[in-house]
């Protein structure tokens, strides 16, 4: 977990090529995923437009996007259902301090993205949505599991 947090960082990190350069430079950082707008149930074969709102990390950030990643096994294998979601946020690294106000409203630190997902299997996807690091660094994760086909189909498929 702690290589997939390592590569996860590195890759966000952007710097400029000219060492030179006093001019701004921006970096990614990841930002806490506070809600995903999933339906009840995925219908197999099927494609939703699904809403995932993160938090911003202060006033000084802008929102930069989504990051969503399929696990990968230990042959380097995506495992298709399960999906990790990160909000991405930049920020001007020449800043030292972040001067601008704390905005009152938590709206204004909220940040909202469509995604595309195609519903191609009949088994539940798990979404993990990326909610800190806890005091060790490693990755906090909320699971969301959506199931495949109509519950109330689960459910007396399950029963009989």
């Amino acid at each position: 977990m702690k290589k997939l947090i390592l590569l996860f960082v590195s890759a966000f990190v952007l710097v400029s090529c000219n060492t030179d350069d006093d001019g701004p430079r921006t970096l990614l950082v990841a930002a806490e995923v506070t809600n995903i707008d999933v339906p009840e149930f995925f219908e197999a074969g099927k494609t939703y437009d699904i809403d995932v709102t993160y938090l911003l990390p202060n006033a000084c950030h802008a929102a930069a996007g989504i990051k969503a990643q399929r696990e990968s096994n230990s042959n380097g294998e995506e495992e298709y259902r399960k999906i990790y979601i990160t909000g991405v946020s930049s920020y001007d690294a020449n800043l030292t301090e972040c001067d601008k106000e704390v905005e009152e409203d938590a709206l204004k630190m909220q940040s909202t993205f469509k995604i595309s997902f195609a519903a191609d299997e009949d088994k539940p996807y798990t979404f993990y949505l990326w909610a800190g690091l806890d005091e060790n660094d490693e990755s906090i994760f909320t699971e969301v599991v959506v199931p495949v086909g109509d519950p109330d189909g689960l459910a007396s498929e399950a029963t009989e």
